[in-house]
C-alpha cells in the first residue's frame, strides 16, 4: 500500500487565503541547460545547446513537441526561408517525409509528421525531455536564476541549472523570477484576440482562394442563400479567413474563429475562450460545406491548445520597437532576422482604437539584448515572450521567428555553461559569429 504524507496547510478563517508550512523540494534534476516548453521556440533551444555540447534537459506540460504547430493546429510556418541551422534542417526532414509544401504565399506542413521528426531530433541530439511537467516557480537567489520548480504526476520538484531558458510563451518564469513585463497595447491593456484552429477533411484537391476576403465573401452569400443565419467573428480583414491547403490536399488548416477582450493568463478567460473557438468552429464548418469547391469538407478536428497570439512580452535590455521595424534596423548583436508584417488582429472591433495592423516596415534583424530580462541573471527568454513592444511583437511573434531566437539562445545558454558565464556576461557578437558559423542567415548575408 502507498500513501503521500499531506503538505501541513491551514485555511484562514476569511476563508480568502491557504497559509503553507515551509516545505523541502526534492531535487528531480540538475543540468546545464534548463529548457522550459517544447514550443518552436522550446525545441529550437534544446536542440541548439545540445548540438553545442551542453547537457540538456526540456520540459513539456503536454505530451508532444512543437507546441503550436501540434497542439495548436498552426499552419502555415511563416519565415521558413529565414535564419537556417536547425529551423533548415526540420524542413528539410519534413520535405524528404513528404510532410512539406508550398501553399500561396507561405508553406505548410503535417502537423502529425512534425511531432514525430521533433521528437527523432530530440533523442539523436541527447536532449533529456519529460512531458507532462508544468513550470510553476523560479529558484532565485540574489538576483540569479538557478533553476525552476515544477509539478508534474510525481508531485512538487526542482529542476537546477546553471542557465534557463523560458520558452513558455507566456514568459511564465521569468515573471515569477521577477522580470518586470508588459502586457497588451498601451492605450488599454487589452491584447491581440485568440484563435482556435480546426482542421477540415474531404476537400477536393485543387481548392484554393487566394484572398482572405474572398472567402469572407464567399461565407457571406452561403449564409445568406442557405438561411444559415450565421456571423462571421471577423469584419471583412485581410488575416482571416483562410483555409490553408495541407501536403494532403484533401486537408486543411483553418484560421477564423476569434475571441475577443480576454487575458489569456486568466484561467476563466482562457475557459471561456476555448469554448467559445470550439462553437465558433463548429458553426464555421456547417457554413463552408456550402461555400463552392467545399462541398465535402467536414470537420475533421480542433485544436487541443487555443492560439494566443499576445501575452506578457519581458523587458530586456533592449526593447525592440516599431521604429526597428520601419527602418529595417540591424544589430551587431543579432541573433535573427524577421520579414513577417505587422500582423495586428484587432483587439476590440468598434472600439474606434487604431489597431495599427499593416504598418509599414522592412526585414529587421533581432538583438540578442532582447533574451535577456531586466535586472535577472541565468535566464533567457526566447519566442513570443521576448522584449518588444506591442507593435513590434506582432511581427516576430510567428512560428519560425520564434524557433529562429530559441536556437540563439540555445547557443548562447551553452556557450555560457560550458565557460563558466552568466548569460549576461556573454558578448552577443559571439552568439551573432557562433549562429552565422552554422548557417544562420542574417541580414548582411
Amino acid at each position: 500500500m502507498h500513501r503521500y504524507e499531506p503538505h501541513p496547510m491551514k485555511l484562514e478563517e476569511t476563508r480568502r487565503e491557504v497559509t503553507e508550512a515551509p516545505r523541502r523540494v526534492p531535487v528531480r534534476a540538475d543540468t546545464e541547460v534548463l529548457v522550459i516548453g517544447g514550443g518552436p521556440a522550446g525545441v529550437g533551444a534544446a536542440l541548439a545547446a545540445a548540438r553545442s555540447g551542453a547537457k540538456v534537459l526540456l520540459l513539456e506540460r503536454y505530451n508532444l513537441l512543437g507546441g503550436m504547430w501540434t497542439a495548436g493546429l498552426v499552419n502555415p510556418f511563416f519565415e521558413a526561408d529565414r535564419n537556417g541551422w536547425l529551423i533548415a534542417e526540420l524542413i528539410g526532414r519534413l520535405k524528404e517525409a513528404g510532410a512539406w509544401t508550398r501553399w500561396l504565399f507561405a508553406y505548410t506542413f503535417d502537423p502529425e509528421r512534425m511531432k514525430v521528426e521533433l521528437e527523432s531530433m530530440m533523442l539523436e541530439a541527447g536532449v533529456e525531455v519529460l512531458y507532462g511537467v508544468l513550470g510553476v516557480d523560479a529558484i532565485v537567489q540574489e538576483g540569479q536564476v538557478l533553476g525552476a520548480v515544477v509539478e508534474s504526476k510525481a508531485g512538487r520538484e526542482a529542476c537546477l541549472a546553471r542557465v534557463t531558458i523560458d520558452c513558455t510563451g507566456d514568459g511564465d518564469i521569468a515573471a515569477r523570477a521577477g522580470a518586470p513585463f508588459e502586457l497588451g497595447r498601451p492605450s488599454d491593456g487589452l491584447v491581440q484576440p485568440m484563435t482556435l484552429m480546426f482542421e477540415l477533411e474531404g476537400l477536393s484537391p485543387d481548392f484554393v482562394l487566394e484572398r482572405a476576403t474572398d472567402l469572407y465573401d464567399a461565407m457571406v452569400r452561403a449564409t445568406e442563400e442557405a438561411g444559415l443565419g450565421y456571423e462571421l467573428p471577423v469584419g471583412r480583414v485581410g488575416y482571416a479567413p483562410w483555409v490553408i491547403t495541407l501536403p494532403d490536399p484533401r486537408r486543411a488548416a483553418v484560421q477564423l474563429t476569434h475571441v475577443y477582450r480576454l487575458n489569456p493568463l486568466c484561467p476563466v478567460d482562457l475557459t471561456r475562450g476555448i469554448i467559445d473557438g470550439r462553437r465558433q468552429a463548429l458553426a464555421a464548418a456547417e457554413v463552408l460545406k456550402h461555400v463552392p469547391g467545399l462541398e465535402g469538407a467536414r470537420l475533421a478536428q480542433t485544436a487541443g491548445q487555443i492560439g494566443i497570439r499576445e501575452s506578457r512580452r519581458i523587458c530586456g535590455e533592449y526593447t525592440l520597437t516599431l521604429e526597428d521595424l520601419v527602418a529595417g534596423r540591424r544589430f551587431k548583436d543579432a541573433i535573427a532576422a524577421c520579414g513577417f508584417g505587422v500582423d495586428i488582429h484587432e483587439p476590440a472591433p468598434g472600439s474606434g482604437v487604431p489597431s495599427g495592423h499593416g504598418a509599414r516596415m522592412q526585414p529587421y534583424e533581432i538583438p540578442y539584448r532582447c533574451l535577456l530580462p531586466q535586472e535577472l541573471t541565468g535566464l533567457l527568454v526566447a519566442g513570443r515572450c521576448l522584449s518588444g513592444t506591442h507593435e513590434a511583437h506582432a511581427s516576430y511573434r510567428v512560428t519560425g521567428t520564434c524557433m529562429a531566437t530559441g536556437q540563439a539562445a540555445g547557443l548562447a545558454a551553452a556557450l555560457a555553461a560550458s565557460e563558466g558565464l552568466l548569460p549576461h556576461e556573454l558578448e552577443g557578437t559571439r552568439v551573432r559569429a557562433g549562429l552565422q558559423e552554422r548557417g544562420v542567415r542574417l541580414l548582411d548575408g
